[in-house]
């Protein structure tokens, strides 16, 4: 595809007196170049290979329906705003070069045909040798679920086997009407559970293209001074230098999706391998990845690449139709989403543009209008702060980005700005973007890998103005004055409602499957997830595990309310001391928070057992290590929190956890913003304390509990401390095969039970 930027008819001559010549069609394809007008004044139209052959393919079909063109690239510098002008001669080769393009585009329809033939007469096998119980029934309802283009809000306990059942019904229906597959995951954990499933069916002869999507910054090779600097230009990285071509001209590719194998093309590389093989190559394995996603039958990734509208694929946002989405612990999906929808810009990013940028207009004249601006947006956000009443809780205040309807003008509550102000100030960033970016390559800012100022603070303000555009009353807008502990200083939207990013997306997808062990209550799911009534599909699982095997207390002689755990300290480790003489495997103690788990870890006594503990920032060499030595099943306690990396999305079987001692329910921090979503959620459901508070906070009970019996052989149990785990609104959130002991001595009721 392509489009004329000048196309213009010049003329014989009107009189006697004008230059003769015939008449001519003029064609311009207009281009902007950070090159001055001095380097630009050697160039001629052969060092713009690519936009003359645009140029050439124009002449050649306006020759065609009878036209004598004449082709000239305009070349506009960004430096010093020069025109240039290279005439461009007609290529006699063009009519090759389309014909050999047009024979390899449809070479490459065919081979997708083929390939799509294949896949539609394979047999999809099951991961593993045989469905356990439950397992083909919920792969068979996934099928017909996905065949009727439904969106499937699947529960079933953890452990279940949940990823290679729905894997196996996706894939078939998949297969049988020639769409693809996403598996949205909120952890990476959980993309290799889903990455391992796909293999294994691979292995039993399925032909499937699987790639798996690691972050940019997890994938990234490029090393300055032994450190991995994330800065995807040309000048900066080795790997994004030359990418493409060296991907065309090498086995890149092959190597990941091997041409020898049975079926052809087939593969299902990890990210590790993907980065082995970059390595080799010299290539960028992020952009590779994102490439071949493109082409992938399954691909594995963050929920962002899917529901988040600024980073989804674009073989998605182009195709909806074509993909059927899998939504792995789809209870992190509201919440996740609600970030869409509730970007910030920070005072202190404003300070550091324009301090920067002070410095940069000694440099460059040209940064003069860069900091005006950095210096206008740092005035508009003071502004705004100075709003914040002086006796506001934790220096912050919540204002409507909207009036309600029907609510005058006169007397009605202050809006958060003026929408003006905020689009004028998006529209100088824009304006300004492609001068800083010329600006920044010849008189730097920042040395290697350093933050922008202007640049981070330009691309907050306009993700802040397409948010605002298109938000309703669900959002509003909270300055913060930046008081130590709480929000730092400026402007962040909270978007209480996700279900207007969601739900027009869930309706162009081909169908979706929202699995999880805790999605209650439904109605209140469904409604954030913004599914329709009329292509919603519930179905729900019950656990195929004995129920003898499990145990399942609470300990109510202890509070872990805020106000009450110093009090109840000593007693709170007395408890779990207790239990950790009583487990004789491997023991998980879940804390709310890490701040809990510091006030007591100092009394816990774990005698001669080895400890493992959890830490605020571990990579993922440090987990797969905990993860490798839990399974081994050598008697170990480990200490993490509720919600985090270990707590949801592993499977440890067997003897790799033994029992948890979940120590008070995680319900979310108590702030402005959550005081807001109680306020939505009761005005607009009538559950308020119980949809902000208690399900966020159960849920990640829930989820730590699943982590200790994964099989049908596993015998394991469940601590619960904290006298509100008796209380009927939290009970009421406990998995329905949960049958709960009340005990004031755990140690004595797990007396025996793994004998």
């Amino acid at each position: 595809t392509g489009r004329i930027d000048g196309l213009t008819e010049i003329g014989p001559p009107v009189s006697e007196g004008d230059a003769g010549g015939e008449m001519y069609t003029l064609v311009e394809e207009v281009k902007t170049s950070p090159w001055d007008a001095l380097r630009l004044s050697d160039t001629t139209w052969v060092d713009f290979p690519a936009w003359s052959k645009q140029v050439q393919l124009y002449l050649h079909f306006l020759v065609a329906a009878g036209h004598q063109p004449h082709g000239e690239l305009v070349i506009i510098s960004l430096v010093d705003g020069t025109e240039h002008r290279l005439g461009v001669p007609e290529d006699p080769d063009i009519p090759a070069f389309i014909e050999g393009q047009l024979l390899h585009a449809i070479e490459e329809h065919e081979r997708k045909l083929r390939w799509m033939a294949r896949r539609e007469a394979a047999t999809v096998p099951f991961a593993h040798d045989e469905f356990r119980e439950g397992q083909e029934a919920l792969a068979r309802e996934t099928e017909e679920a996905v065949l009727q283009g439904r969106h499937l809000q699947l529960v079933a306990p953890t452990g279940y086997g949940k990823t290679a059942a729905v894997l196996h019904g996706v894939l078939r229906a998949a297969f049988a009407t020639r769409r693809r597959i996403f598996f949205a995951t909120a952890r990476t954990t959980q993309q290799r559970m889903a990455a391992d499933a796909v293999q294994a069916m691979a292995d039993r002869g399925m032909p499937v293209r699987a790639i798996t999507l690691r972050a940019r910054e997890k994938a990234c090779l490029n090393r300055v001074d032994g450190e991995i600097m994330v800065a995807c230009r040309p000048d900066a990285c080795a790997h994004a230098n030359g990418h493409h071509d060296r991907v065309a001209g090498s086995d890149v590719v092959a190597d990941l999706w091997p041409r020898d194998t049975f079926p052809e093309g087939a593969g299902t590389p990890n990210a590790d391998l993907v980065g082995e093989v970059c390595g080799r190559a010299i290539v960028c394995p992020f952009a590779l990845s994102m490439e071949l996603s493109a082409r992938a039958d399954v691909v594995i990734g963050d929920l962002n690449y899917v529901f988040d509208p600024g980073v989804r694929l674009e073989a998605i946002s182009d195709d909806p139709d074509g993909w059927i989405v899998i939504v792995d612990e789809a209870h992190n999906l509201p919440e996740r989403a609600m970030g869409y929808g509730s970007p910030e810009i920070l005072l202190s990013m404003a300070d550091l543009a324009e301090d920067q940028l002070l410095a940069g207009a000694g440099l460059h004249a040209a940064y003069r209008p860069h900091l005006e601006l950095a210096e206008d947006i740092g005035a508009w956000m003071r502004a705004g702060i100075a709003r914040v009443p002086g006796d506001a809780r934790d220096g912050e205040a919540a204002y409507p980005l909207v009036l309600p309807d029907g609510e005058a003008e006169e007397g009605a509550e202050e809006v958060a700005f003026d929408r003006r102000a905020l689009r004028e100030l998006a529209a100088r960033a824009e304006g300004l973007g492609l001068t800083h970016a010329v600006l920044r390559t010849r008189h730097p800012l920042v040395e290697g890998g350093g933050v922008d100022g202007f640049l981070e603070i330009s691309r907050s303000l306009v993700r802040l103005r397409a948010t605002v555009e298109r938000s309703g009353e669900e959002t509003v807008a909270i300055w913060s004055e930046g008081r130590r502990g709480a929000s730092p200083a400026g402007l962040r939207l909270l978007c209480r409602d996700p279900s207007g990013l969601l739900g027009p997306f869930f309706e162009q997808l081909a169908a979706s499957v929202c699995m999880s062990a805790t999605l209650d209550p439904p109605d209140f799911h469904q409604a954030m997830l913004g599914l329709s009534d009329a292509r919603r599909l519930e179905a729900r699982f019950p656990s195929p595990f004995p129920p003898e095997n499990r145990r399942v207390l609470v300990v109510p002689t202890i509070s872990t309310e805020y106000r009450k755990r110093e009090r109840d300290r000593a007693a709170t480790a007395d408890l779990i001391n207790e239990v950790i003489a009583a487990v004789p495997g491997n023991l998980a103690i879940f804390f709310p928070s890490f701040a809990f788990k510091r006030q007591i870890e100092s009394l816990i006594d774990t005698g001669d057992r080895p400890v493992l503990v959890q830490g605020r920032s571990m990579g993922e060499a440090a987990r797969a290590e905990v993860l490798d030595t839990l399974a081994k099943g050598e008697g170990h306690v480990f200490m993490g929190v509720l919600g985090g990396i270990f707590a949801e999305g592993i499977d440890l079987p067997g003897d790799g956890l033994h029992a948890a001692v979940i120590v008070g329910p995680a319900l979310p921090q108590a702030n402005l913003a959550r005081r807001l979503l109680q306020q939505w959620f009761q005005e607009r459901y009538g559950h308020g304390f119980r949809y902000a508070w208690l399900v966020p906070g159960m849920s990640k009970v829930v989820q730590a509990a699943g982590r200790v019996i994964r099989t049908p052989e596993d015998r394991g149990a469940i601590i619960l401390l904290g006298r509100r785990f008796l209380q009927r609104d939290y009970q009421g959130l406990f998995p329905e095969d949960w049958v709960a002991q009340r005990t004031a001595s755990p140690g004595e009721a797990l007396e025996g039970f793994w004998s």
